[in-house]
């Protein structure tokens, strides 16, 4: 199994990352397991709702009890690409759980493009909510992006990606793209 998931601030375009993503490909709506929908394509998984003329899709339209049948789920799919993206599966726990094959892709904007973003869509997420969020980030860079430890630095398994323009889109995509072999 390997498990490709897409975090950031809301706003940093991890929907419509995954969005456009998904366009390149046939589409069949599933739900495995019990809370769980997702999308399939030959082996690969996407997590979450994509529904046309939903602002907020992903993992974030999934039931907030979601993450242990999650973690269930993932753990019995050897040869399944799985990938995700939004707050709702974004912690320590779900990626702890998804062993060694694990890449966190993580998206950042400048904050003038985060707020023309909000306004482009009529976000009404509260700033207590962005906070939550921006911690929620920050402890999974803290634990699965680089760091030195007493026996050298470690990789990790966090990538960072600017998220501002089409060709920055077009080059997560084809990072995102080459993932999928095994």
């Amino acid at each position: 199994m390997k498990v490709i998931y897409v975090i950031g601030l809301p706003g940093t375009g991890k929907t419509t990352l995954m969005k456009r993503f998904m366009e390149q490909y046939d589409w069949t709506s599933n739900r495995p397991i019990d809370l769980l929908d997702s999308h399939v394509s030959g082996n690969i998984r996407v997590l979450g709702k994509y529904e046309v003329g939903e602002t907020y899709a992903g993992t974030d339209r999934l039931s907030m009890a979601v993450s242990p049948k999650a973690i269930e789920y993932i753990q019995t799919r050897p040869n399944e690409v799985i990938i995700g993206e939004g707050d709702r599966l974004n912690s320590k726990t779900f990626f702890s759980a998804c062993g060694e094959d694990l890449t966190i892709i993580h998206l950042e904007v400048g904050d003038e493009t985060r707020e023309r973003r909000y306004k482009e869509r009529g976000s009404n997420q509260s700033d207590k909510f962005i906070q939550t969020v921006r911690t929620k980030v920050s402890n999974v860079l803290d634990m699965f992006g680089p760091r030195v430890t007493l026996f050298g630095s470690e990789e990790g398994c966090v990538h960072s990606f600017k998220h501002e323009t089409e060709e920055d889109t077009e080059k997560i995509i084809k990072f995102l793209k080459n993932l999928l072999t095994y």
